[in-house]
């Protein structure tokens, strides 16, 4: 079976125990592994949060009613397993949410006599075969199953019932959370491309976690966003960029010159093109400016799950005409195929150099932004073709309390009958972008949010300079 790319969002909402970013990844790698064993064929989508025993009694509270603080729970989007995937669709499949209270975690790992790392495991491998329908308090032939699946799973990973004290498991863990700076190596990679060939799929891909817009509309990105994946020593940098097209209006140019500005700042560049498609004029723009700035290229072929044979053979050898590139790589951004190879192909260009962001970053985008691009995702998803691209989506305010965020948006269009096509009857669309839009949010901040979500009109504003910038659309000096 082909190697699948699974989404899992961490949040951390307890403060009782630390939860390091070696812990995290750990947690994810397991999911990912759980979800491989039961050989799931299709990208899932779960939420894994950490809380304290106060927190996951409040829970049991609620939706169990039973008074107890248990080291996990498990809300499934399915009933009895049965689910449904739609095999068009570009979106991973949302399996359910796991909640893992690391304080019992910790106690039960020093009764049990192993590794706090083994424990949170064998609660993910427990708490996925849950979303999968399994239940061991239902079905004596379930609980051996999942027992015998946690101990397969996890020996796979290396795992196992060693001390926590004093093992090799546990030496080798705290070393990888601390890297000598003199072993820190950086790349900085472009992601360029034509509109709507997959590169804000990739980099999301890769990062694990949504940093970039993505829609079936063209022109989704409008601006550069940085994504960090940080691996080991090893630190890549990508910068997701605008599709290059033909520009109509100040906006065009705009998302047109942070795509090109974009190139000569980096040590490499991603191409990324679709299988069968002609070679147009962007194309030959970019590669213009690779020769121009001496720069090394890969070029990744998207979207080859949907692809002839043929047609890739063919692509290839057009582009290679072209260009010299340093490696051409097939891969389906959205399943994952074929991006371990491009991660790979991009190891020889790292360099000896202190990381930029700290280790636990995914990206310099600031909350503000990550919630504004959220919006105008879920409206571009929702309205489809009913409306241009003539929107904009500003916070206004954005007030992190401790236990809830409190937002304010605003979305600009350019008319009174946009207006009412985002709105909807009885306001029934803007409900539904605020909806999804909150859930995304939380997901990405970790904490409850309140969205107040408010449409104004700005005529033309994509041709005004003074409007975009005050939309946040500022050109570089």
């Amino acid at each position: 079976m082909e190697k699948i790319k699974h989404t899992i969002y961490t949040q951390n909402k307890q403060n009782k125990i630390e939860l390091t970013n070696a812990m995290r990844a750990l947690a994810k790698k397991v999911i990912c592994a759980a979800l491989d064993d039961g050989e799931i064929d299709f990208p899932v989508e779960i939420s894994l949060t950490f809380v304290d025993n106060e927190q996951i009694r409040e829970l049991n509270r609620q939706y169990r009613n039973k008074d107890s603080a248990t080291d996990v729970l498990s809300f499934p989007m399915f009933e009895g397993g049965e689910i449904e995937y739609d095999d068009e669709s570009s979106e991973p499949c949302a399996l359910g949410d796991i909640v893992i209270s690391l304080e019992r975690a910790a106690l039960q790992a020093e009764e049990y006599g192993h590794s706090l790392e083994r424990e949170v495991g064998f609660l993910c491998v427990h708490s996925v075969l849950h979303l999968l329908g399994y239940d061991h308090e239902t079905s004596k032939e379930d609980e051996e199953y999942m027992n015998d699946t946690c101990e397969d799973v996890l020996a796979s990973l290396g795992l196992t019932r060693e001390p926590a004290n004093g093992s090799e498991e546990g030496s080798d863990n705290k070393k990888a959370e601390i890297i000598d700076v003199r072993d820190m190596k950086t790349v900085f990679i472009s992601i360029v491309g034509r509109p709507n060939v997959g590169k804000s799929t990739l980099l999301n891909t890769i990062i694990g976690e949504k940093v970039a817009a993505v829609s079936k509309k063209p022109q989704t990105t409008r601006d550069k966003i940085t994504g960090i994946h940080t691996v080991g020593n090893e630190q890549y940098v990508f910068v997701d960029t605008p599709g290059l097209h033909k520009p109509k209006n100040k906006l065009g140019e705009y998302m047109v010159n942070a795509a090109k500005t974009a190139i000569p700042d980096t040590d490499v560049v991603i191409l990324v093109v679709e299988s069968g498609e002609r070679i147009t004029n962007a194309d030959r723009d970019i590669i213009e400016n690779l020769k121009a700035y001496n720069l090394p290229a890969l070029l990744v072929i998207n979207k080859v799950d949907a692809a002839r044979k043929d047609r890739l053979l063919i692509t290839i050898d057009q582009y290679s005409k072209l260009f010299d590139f340093a490696s051409i790589i097939p891969l389906s951004a959205l399943t994952g195929e074929g991006v371990d190879i491009l991660m790979d192909e991009l190891k020889p260009f790292l360099h000896s150099e202190r990381w930029y962001f700290p280790e636990d970053m995914i990206t310099d985008q600031s909350e503000r932004t990550i919630a504004s691009e959220i919006i105008r995702e879920k409206m571009l998803k929702l309205l489809d073709e009913e409306i241009p691209h003539g929107v904009a989506v500003t916070v206004e305010d954005y007030v992190e309390k401790p236990k809830i965020v409190e937002i304010r948006a605003e979305i600009y269009c350019e008319k009174e009958a946009h207006k009412k096509i985002i709105i909807g009857k009885n306001g029934e669309t803007l409900k539904k972008i605020s909806t999804f839009a909150r859930e995304d949010i939380e997901k990405a901040v970790g904490k409850q949010v309140y969205l107040n979500v408010w449409v104004k009109v700005k005529e033309n504003w994509r041709d005004s300079e003074l409007n975009m910038a005050r939309l946040g659309f500022k050109k570089e000096d």
